[in-house]
Order: structure tokens, then C-alpha cells, then sequence
């Protein structure tokens, strides 16, 4: 019952994948669904959240950006102009300088949980991507073991991934590709959990539905455990995590 008891969370860090394997409708459901839970905030200063993009044409900093980093604005007007116009700018990252463009397009996740856990010591971490590293044309960069676990020290601390179906299209899509993606998607979770189950750090998944008809309904509601903002909320999340966390030790 310790985890229930436990205060409101303040400060959240969001990252968003802006990558190629994020299909355009979900990135965009998952705007608007960020957008009105960060609503819920309007007046409460004490609140802050840091939010960044990453998957960006480029390698290392330049796949990383940071979109805003603010207290909770005091009125609507504010939040409308520093908050929900910069999120409805986020848009899938594409190469700019035609068909000759060789600028690499990656998914840099082990690079950005490398980057921004060192700097989210305690601190809530919603995560918005299909979880599969890609970085190819770049320096190449492993698991992060060693920054989860300095991050897990921090008991307030916990990462939490929405994570949708890679999305393929186009040049990209061969027979074998959604299969290969799917499957470093799964090693990607697997690897996290088994940090999870001995204790070094305390992350969560949920998996966004591929059906457009109940994937709002759900962001909504993950984006409300995630991000609490009320007694009742803040209660119902962690009896929800305990849950979770039983459920997961259940099934080994």
C-alpha cells in the first residue's frame, strides 16, 4: 500500500517518436490525447512537464529536439499558445532535400533513453513510440542497461511506454519487414521487464489498439493513469500499477 499512499507526481518528461515506423494517425490521435490530458493542469504551476521529439533525419543531438519545457500554464490562453500549438507541430520526420538526400532516418530509442534518463532522476517518463532501435548510418548504440538502472535508483521514478504497431509503408515495405520490426519490438520489452522483475527499475507497457475506433478511448485513459491530476486519479494509478505489477509476476 506504499506506492498508494505515495504523492502526486509533479514533473513528467514525455517522449515522442517521430520516426517513420509511426504511422501518421496514431501520432495524431496521440497529439490530441496529450493535448487534452495536459488541460487538466491549466492552473496548477506547481506542475511541470519537459517534452521531446526524437527520430529526426540525422544522427545523435540532431534526431533529438526539445518541443517545450514549461510549468503548467496558468490560464487557457497560455496553454493554447505555448503548449497545444507546439504539440500540433509534431509531425512524422521526413528527409528535406529531395530524392538526393542521403541524411540518415532512424529510430534512435537506445540513444535517447541513454540521453534523457540521466536528467529525469525522479521524474515521471511517458514514452510514446513502437520501441524498435534503429540506427542505421549512425554510430551504433547498445541497450542502456547500465543508465536504467542508475535511473531505477530513484524510487519516485517510472517509465511508462504507449507503444503502437510499427507502421511500414512504401519503398520500406517488403514481406518479411512487419515480422523483423515486431520481434525487436518484443526483445526490446523483454529486456525491460527482466530489469523490472529484479527490481532495478519501474517500467510499464501498454500496447495502443490498431483499430482507430478505440484508440483515442484508450490513449485517453492510459494518458490519465500516466498523468494523474486529481486525488481520485492519483489513487486509481497506482492501484492500477499494483495490479499490473501482480498480473506480469503472475505470468513469469
Amino acid at each position: 500500500m506504499r506506492q498508494v499512499r505515495q504523492s502526486q507526481p509533479n514533473r513528467f518528461f514525455i517522449g515522442i517518436d517521430v520516426s517513420q515506423t509511426i504511422g501518421p494517425d496514431i501520432l495524431s490521435d496521440f497529439e490530441d490525447s496529450l493535448i487534452s490530458r495536459l488541460q487538466s493542469f491549466i492552473g496548477q504551476e506547481e506542475v511541470s512537464y519537459h517534452i521531446s521529439v526524437f527520430g529526426l533525419p540525422g544522427c545523435g543531438e540532431d534526431t533529438i529536439a526539445t518541443l517545450l519545457s514549461t510549468q503548467s500554464p496558468k490560464d487557457l490562453a497560455s496553454f493554447t499558445r505555448r503548449v497545444e500549438k507546439r504539440i500540433k507541430k509534431i509531425s512524422i520526420a521526413n528527409r528535406v532535400g529531395g530524392e538526393e538526400d542521403t541524411t540518415p532516418l532512424t529510430t534512435p530509442l537506445f540513444y535517447f533513453l541513454e540521453k534523457i534518463l540521466k536528467d529525469s532522476a525522479g521524474q515521471r517518463v511517458i514514452i510514446f513510440s513502437d520501441l524498435v532501435n534503429d540506427d542505421g548510418g549512425c554510430q551504433k548504440h547498445s541497450f542502456p542497461f547500465e543508465t536504467i538502472e542508475r535511473y531505477g535508483l530513484h524510487g519516485g521514478g517510472q517509465i511508462i511506454f504507449l507503444y503502437p504497431t510499427p507502421h511500414v509503408t512504401g519503398e520500406y515495405d517488403t514481406p518479411d519487414l512487419p515480422e523483423r520490426l515486431v520481434k525487436k519490438q518484443k526483445r526490446f520489452i523483454t529486456s525491460m521487464y527482466k530489469l523490472s522483475k529484479q527490481g532495478k527499475v519501474r517500467a510499464f507497457f501498454y500496447h495502443v489498439p490498431d483499430d482507430p475506433q478505440k484508440r483515442v478511448t484508450f490513449l485517453k485513459s492510459r494518458l490519465q493513469h500516466a498523468i494523474p491530476a486529481t486525488v481520485f486519479e492519483i489513487v486509481w494509478e497506482r492501484v492500477s500499477k499494483m495490479i499490473d505489477t501482480i498480473i506480469v509476476a503472475v505470468r513469469g
